[in-house]
């Protein structure tokens, strides 16, 4: 296969510096995307108020619970792509491509439709305030409602990342987050249309990335080109497609539902500890873009590798890049402690000291344990890319049971310092089990290698 510019071979070369290399566009797209939710808290708190912000933080939960099903189908599809461009094999990659696509069209519809069905019983049972009720909910259902742009953008961007080609996707993202400033601030400000504005602007944004990424595929990518006898199903390859994404569906889905439940506890503390803990997520998201974007660049090299069966870059691309991400982690912690009160500030544009303190308290305790989510995130993504699609699942549940046992007990008898240390706890334990699981597959993986050396499958690594 023909190797491109519009294309990264992640099968040769340093794996930190491939892997970093590749990462940095996917670090500059995930600022892109936290400047999406930003813009929306930060628009809608300075314009709206405390109560604008409580709605969407009584519904995030929700609404980030059905997207979930379309991150993971999307990564999932691109672990599928990537492995078979690491394979430098033309035809069934565009044939994965291809039924990629009907599993997107299908999946899209169906999750659109369970999500607007349920929306207002789930809001219910999450304890949504009166007060925010109606506001929250006309703010939800246009985002459930036209989500299919998001996941088509996803789909299509996680194709061209799988291929090495993570460049792209940013300047798509970049046009439309300035977009989404843009009809942010008109809908919501100028013309006064209130929340239901800000989930339209987002829509609109997510349109337009979508519409851009098809044309550049169209024009400048031949790899991921489509030619007729590519469009038939297959029944082995649709298996493939679907098992894997729909194991990095659940891992998020499980973790999404396991925050929903926790967000029902959270409700019940009343809006300024909702706006508080709203504003605290969204920095504490912001300051996890690092360790998910190098986890997300370990799942397309670790794909890449595998499919090359190059196991042994696999295991070294994976300790450089865990490295890097300690390093990182220690900057953010000494950003956050020195700086985290102010931030909160000025992304909430509230005056109310208990907001403030509040949502410093959050962040304070949740940070020092970036350090184990690293190792979470990047070892889980790692074990998918090789294969090993179940096992995150299995420490995604345990972190649902956690977050679950916080709603029920904890919250109840610690108050907000139980929602505080839910995730620190179980970001512990789960770190301990990928971790054994971890070493165990590559164990596995290193013989294999050693056999396909031996008989002369593959060249012995020097």
């Amino acid at each position: 296969m023909a190797r491109r510019k519009s294309t990264t071979d992640l099968t040769i070369g340093n794996p930190l510096k491939v892997t970093l290399l590749f990462a940095l566009p996917l670090f500059l797209s995930n600022i892109c995307q936290q400047i999406y939710n930003l813009s929306d808290i930060a628009i809608i708190g300075h314009a709206l108020g405390d109560d604008a912000l409580s709605a969407i933080g009584s519904v995030s939960t929700i609404y980030g619970f059905f997207n979930s099903f379309y991150f993971g189908m999307a990564s999932g599809f691109g672990v599928v792509i990537s492995k078979y461009y690491g394979a430098k094999n033309p035809d069934q990659l565009r044939k994965a491509i291809a039924n990629t696509g009907f599993i997107a069209i299908l999946w899209s519809i169906i999750i659109t439709s369970i999500g607007l069905i349920s929306l207002k019983p789930l809001m219910r049972v999450l304890h949504t305030p009166d007060s925010i009720f109606d506001m929250a909910y006309s703010y939800a259902v246009i985002v459930i409602g036209l989500s299919f742009f998001l996941f088509m953008y996803n789909v299509l961007s996680g194709m061209l990342r799988s291929i090495g080609n993570s460049k792209a996707p940013l300047y798509f993202l970049m046009i439309s987050v300035s977009l989404n400033l843009l009809l942010n601030y008109s809908f919501v400000v100028k013309l006064g249309i209130g929340l239901p504005g800000a989930a339209i602007a987002t829509a609109i944004s997510q349109f337009v990335s979508s519409a851009l990424t098809i044309i550049y595929i169209i024009r400048y990518v031949p790899e991921l080109h489509l030619k007729k006898e590519d469009l038939s199903l297959n029944r082995n390859m649709l298996s493939d497609i679907f098992t894997s994404g729909i194991a990095f569906a659940l891992m998020y889905t499980v973790v999404n539902l396991g925050t929903m439940i926790l967000q029902s506890a959270i409700n019940d503390f009343g809006p300024t500890t909702i706006a508080a803990h709203t504003t605290a997520r969204k920095i504490s998201e912001m300051c996890m873009m690092t360790v998910s974007t190098l986890a997300n660049a370990m799942a397309t090299f670790a794909g890449q590798n595998h499919g090359a069966r190059r196991y042994d870059r696999i295991k070294e691309g994976l300790k450089k890049v865990m490295l890097f991400s300690f390093c990182f982690d220690t900057v953010l912690i000494a950003v956050i402690y020195t700086f985290g009160n102010m931030m909160v500030r000025g992304i909430s544009g509230t005056s109310t000291q208990e907001l403030i303190d509040t949502a410093t308290f959050y962040l304070k305790v949740d940070l020092p344990f970036y350090y184990v989510l690293s190792i979470i995130l990047i070892t889980r993504t790692t074990l998918q890319g090789i294969g090993a699609r179940f096992v995150p699942i299995i420490a995604s549940v345990m972190e649902l049971l956690f977050k679950a046992f916080t709603a029920g007990y904890l919250a109840q008898r610690m108050g907000y310092l139980g929602i505080a240390i839910c995730e620190p706890v179980t970001w512990v334990i789960c770190a301990a089990f990928i971790l054994s699981v971890f070493v165990v597959e590559i164990k596995k993986l290193g013989k294999l290698q050693a056999q396909l050396e031996s008989q002369g499958e593959i060249k012995k690594v020097n």
